[in-house]
């Protein structure tokens, strides 16, 4: 599709996204829950529409060619049950969607702003996500030296709200970053997924999230697409076992976050090099 037609084409994906996403809120999934069946039948339920919804814009997505993504196949240690947390680098926007859509029952931390909106807010509620706090959704909106203070002092409430939910036996998706990465480097770690993790004594998976060429950055706005689309993959690292284990979540933090350097820079290397490889392509006078 041209560039020219992939602009309009993406914003009413997004439009049409929110739009369903409003609707399934406050129509379907509450008609959903009026279904017979046990309160853990109808909880299953939901969960797989929801998961099914973030798989199916995906798939609208892949079908007018505004990106490229498979599903991956999901590793042989990958928890088929259970609280775990999938914890993954964040480039892009999109990224949320594409993990909520590897099984059921997956959640997240999301701003209050999010949680409290009254076109998402019942969507937020069935889809089992946990509000942060005003100071953590700063590092959302900005990533000053103040504001990393001020979400650090709120971590305390955020993570035990986490341990919570994961000794209850669900799984969660957090991004350590906190915020989309920057186009050519990742931004620091926070622990609080490790840690939430370690403390509730639940699996770690870590995924590591590609896209090339960028797209869907921060600060990027949305009628900025590449002149290709973006290839969107999904990879996993080794499932880290936490229970019945004496971790550190300073050390295990800063063994993951090497884990995910080394894969980022290769990355940047296949972006380069691919760049190079389509340039020319672009510059050839059409027939």
């Amino acid at each position: 599709m041209p560039k020219f037609l992939r602009i309009p084409v993406s914003g009413l994906a997004f439009v049409g996204f929110f739009t369903f996403g409003c609707i399934a809120g406050w129509i379907g999934l509450p008609l959903l829950a009026l279904w017979p069946g046990s309160p853990e039948v109808k909880r299953r339920r939901i969960e797989r529409i929801i998961c099914a919804i973030y798989r199916r814009f995906l798939s609208i997505l892949n079908m007018v060619r505004l990106i490229d993504y498979v599903r991956p196949e999901l590793p042989p240690d990958f928890p088929r049950g259970g609280g775990y947390v999938v914890i993954a680098n964040h480039p892009s926007l999109i990224d949320t969607l594409i993990l909520m859509g590897l099984a059921p029952g997956l959640s997240s931390v999301v701003k209050p702003g999010w949680y409290s909106s009254w076109m998402l807010r019942l969507l937020m509620r069935y889809a089992g996500h946990i509000p942060g706090t005003d100071r953590t959704a700063a590092l959302t909106d900005g990533s000053s030296d103040m504001s990393q203070e001020a979400a650090d002092s709120d971590m305390p409430a955020v993570v035990d709200r986490m341990v919570a939910h994961l000794q209850a036996g669900h799984a969660l998706v957090i991004f350590p970053e906190a915020s989309r990465s920057w186009e050519r480097k990742m931004r620091r770690f926070r622990r609080g997924a490790v840690e939430a993790a370690v403390r509730a004594g639940v699996p770690i998976v870590p995924a590591f999230i590609s896209v090339n060429p960028p797209m869907l950055m921060k600060h990027q706005p949305w009628h900025e697409v590449p002149d290709r689309r973006g290839v969107f993959r999904v990879e996993f690292f080794p499932v880290v076992e936490t229970a019945g284990r004496d971790l550190d979540p300073r050390q295990l933090n800063r063994e993951l976050r090497a884990l995910y350097d080394g894969r980022f820079a290769q990355m940047l290397r296949e972006r380069d090099a691919s760049a190079l490889t389509a340039a020319p392509i672009a510059q050839l006078p059409q027939t």
